[in-house]
């Protein structure tokens, strides 16, 4: 009994050793080759989408008076000099009206006051009319035509009015707002519709001074919106502010993208990326293979079928590649899946490789996939 007692204890010791003397369970991961190519060198930028400058207007009615019409709605195309809303036009058709009368009554003082002076002065002339009575004419038709020219200005004024009345779209565009509806009043200069031009929109962005010293005019872009987020923009940059806000202290980038399709919304939150420079024939990596710690850059590469962190001078990234200048080799395999929080000489298995086995050639050595 106590030989079989012996026995037990010494088997569950070597089975002990043996779980003790088991290595870890290979980690799946993916990998890619260091190769070489052109990276490009991205500044980012985020802001809102905008009209271009003057291409956005509020337009309102130069007088005061009740909305009478508004012809169009929101989303609505619109041609250059197109009536959008009128004022209730009664009002200012009377005021036109009692200009004309006015005029006309003036006309007509202005011929009696040049038939009186045209006797009077015949009359001096045959000698049965004093002088004084020809100047008093002379006076009178003065003013009589003086009214008549008062009366012209203010018809020419109404008539203004009552054009005035209508708001026509300044230019080919869409109506992005209609602020007041019909049968409101409306006060002179207060905005009823908004008419903006979406064929081409504006991102207006701020940028740090020391990134915006590398963003140039006619420098190529990408803008994105996360309401598409599987469509890509591209754009254009066309100026940079000289000057840096006292507020923000950043420096204003502009940037204009074609919308023909209208598929970019004015006030849509936007991000560009600006290449600001391309480095051709570096050593690169995909971009996913990058780890940030406390002692710089890094990536984990397969040696010997484990899993080495190796230290990585970054030059450029553009969102797919990172360039890079030191720290690899052409053709190492770094890990582009898998290597986050991965332990230096954690035993790696290559997705899509044949498992290690004694005698067998190391993971590391397989082939990498693309």
């Amino acid at each position: 009994m106590r030989n079989c007692s012996v026995l037990a204890v010494a088997a569950l010791l070597a089975c002990h050793k043996q779980e003790q003397a088991a290595p870890p369970p290979a980690v799946m991961v993916q990998v890619a080759k260091a190769t070489r190519g052109d990276v490009r060198e991205i500044v980012e930028v985020e802001g809102e989408l905008s009209a271009q400058p003057g291409l956005d207007v509020k337009l309102g009615p130069l007088v005061s008076g009740r909305l009478g019409a508004v012809l169009v709605a929101e989303g609505d195309r619109v041609r250059a000099g197109q009536i959008l809303a009128r004022m209730d036009p009664t009002p200012l058709k009377d005021a036109v009206q009692q200009v004309q009368a006015q005029l006309l009554q003036a006309h007509a003082q202005e011929q009696n006051a040049r038939a009186k002076l045209d006797r009077a002065t015949k009359a001096l002339q045959a000698g049965v009319a004093a002088a004084q009575e020809v100047d008093d004419d002379r006076l009178a038709l003065a003013q009589a035509q003086a009214a008549t020219r008062t009366a012209a200005a203010a018809l020419s004024t109404a008539q203004n009015q009552l054009s005035r009345s209508e708001l026509r779209a300044p230019f080919a565009g869409v109506v992005a707002h209609v602020f007041v509806p019909a049968g409101e009043p409306v006060d002179a200069n207060k905005p009823v519709v908004e008419v903006a031009r979406l064929d081409r929109v504006e991102l207006r962005a701020p940028l740090a001074p020391q990134l915006a010293e590398r963003v140039r005019p006619d420098q190529e872009a990408e803008l994105r919106v996360d309401a598409l987020p599987d469509r890509a923009f591209p754009g254009q940059v066309v100026a940079v502010s000289p000057t840096v806000d006292a507020t923000t202290g950043a420096a204003l980038v502009r940037l204009w993208c074609d919308n023909p399709e209208g598929a970019l919304r004015l006030g849509a939150f936007a991000r560009a990326r600006i290449v600001v420079d391309v480095r051709h024939g570096v050593l690169r990596i995909p971009q996913p293979a990058l780890l940030s710690g406390e002692d710089g850059a890094a990536v984990e590469v397969v040696d010997a079928g484990k899993a080495r962190r190796t230290p990585v001078q970054v030059i450029a990234k553009d969102g797919r590649w990172a360039g890079i200048a030191g720290g690899l080799q052409e053709g190492t395999e770094v890990i582009v899946q898998g290597n986050y929080a991965l332990p230096d000489g954690t035993p790696v298995q290559i997705e899509g490789a044949s498992p290690r086995r004694e005698g067998s050639p190391l993971a590391g050595d397989a082939g990498a996939s693309p």
